[in-house]
């Protein structure tokens, strides 16, 4: 079996799928050195108070957020209070009120993004109206981790009579009440930029991802195509069977081989531009409305996994397509279709779209959870249920499918 799953496994690299995954390569390092590069409207404030621009701003900024780094407590607040009204930076976005919202770019983002989360809750936004630290509650750390707490619970609340799903009970409310208060406080912040550029590239080109799986994977068990099925395949009523699952063997660890690839492109890239750092900064600061107690790295490792999930996901689909079908074309324009629609409908802010593979992937899996009556589970742990049964369910009625086979 191992033999025939290696055989297999080598068959989907052929001609359309090699093409595939190098222009999805090459697509996205140019998708990232263009832009970040040749778009002028990315620049950053240095440590020196001079504007920096294209790839060279993101080395300015990790180099002035040395200053900002460190543990939000009572005295960071008031320090960075001070530091901040007599900052150049300040000055700078005082008199040009559309730098941050153009693609610019100051070590001051990080502390005072969080800090004002805490004053507008969902109403945060970014941009120069969103920077400012005339609040009363950075007297005290007590205030200050009082007015967020608050600030969290009206977002989480604001979204849960919005989401189209089941509203919180009084019980629940309770729950969600004493998971607030056990956010671990005060939270580590850091220069993080690398990871934020990895994650919003991430997002951007996940659907394409997509698109190469589909074009793979069409071929898997269509009558078409010459890595599909023949008649040297159907010959045998067993070898059928075990050709059958080698095939659905090989397409996830295809699946899987291509997206470590695709994860691996994107680390390069925005590794090189703008560093990696802030692995250990809190994910509040981060994603502000988190209340699981873990840092900014685990999230990025949850996305990567999500997106695993969702991408296995949609590839047993496809390949199911290919044994109902019959024919690469038609599962190819199909599964190019479901991913676009998938897309469309993610575009919505009913948390329906949580239960759909193109999301697996997404911030969700940082913020997001569900009641399970008293019991709150992270979206995270509801992804990989998710995936058991969707996978689940396309593998069974795949494996239904090799003796009612047929080339004609």
């Amino acid at each position: 079996m191992r033999t025939l799953v290696k055989f297999e496994y080598r068959k989907l690299w052929n001609r359309v799928s090699i093409v595939a995954v190098m222009a999805m390569c090459i697509l996205s390092t140019l998708h990232t050195f263009i832009y970040l590069n040749m778009n002028s409207q990315w620049r950053a404030i240095d440590k020196n108070g001079e504007v920096v621009s294209g790839l060279a701003s993101y080395r300015a900024l990790k180099e002035a957020s040395k200053e900002i780094e460190g543990i939000v407590d009572g005295e960071y607040l008031l320090d960075l209070k001070k530091q901040y009204e007599a900052s150049a930076d300040k000055q700078y976005l005082d008199e040009h009120r559309g730098f941050l919202g153009t693609g610019g770019m100051t070590k001051y983002m990080y502390p005072n993004y969080f800090i004002n989360y805490a004053y507008y809750s969902y109403y945060m936004s970014n941009g120069n109206n969103k920077m400012g630290l005339d609040y009363d509650f950075l007297d005290s750390e007590e205030a200050f981790y009082q007015k967020y707490r608050e600030a969290v619970k009206e977002q989480l609340m604001y979204e849960n009579q919005y989401a189209g799903l089941v509203k919180f009970t009084d019980s629940q409310i309770e729950v969600l009440d004493q998971k607030i208060a056990g956010i671990d406080t005060p939270v580590r912040i850091a220069y993080c930029q690398g990871i934020s550029n990895f994650m919003n590239w991430y997002d951007l080109e996940y659907p394409v991802f997509f698109i190469v799986v589909a074009f793979a994977l069409a071929c898997t068990y269509a009558k078409d195509s010459l890595s599909g099925i023949n008649e040297l395949t159907l010959s045998a009523a067993k070898g059928r069977k075990k050709d059958f699952q080698a095939r659905w063997i090989a397409g996830n660890l295809f699946t899987a081989s291509v997206y470590m690839i695709f994860i691996g492109v994107l680390l390069i890239e925005h590794g090189a531009v703008a560093t990696f750092g802030g692995f250990g900064a809190s994910a509040q600061t981060y994603w502000f409305n988190c209340i699981f107690n873990i840092n900014i790295g685990t999230g990025m490792l949850f996305k990567i996994a999500g997106g695993l999930f969702g991408t296995l996901v949609f590839a047993n689909f496809t390949m199911l397509l290919s044994c109902l079908s019959k024919n690469l074309k038609i599962t190819s324009v199909a599964s190019v279709l479901a991913v676009a629609v998938l897309t469309r409908l993610s575009n919505t802010y009913s948390q329906i779209k949580l239960f759909y593979p193109l999301q697996f992937s997404s911030d969700a899996v940082v913020e997001d959870f569900f009641f399970c009556g008293k019991i709150l589970v992270p979206y995270m742990a509801v992804v990989l249920i998710l995936t058991v049964i969707y996978i689940g369910m396309f593998a069974f009625w795949l494996g239904r499918r090799d003796k009612k086979y047929y080339l004609n």
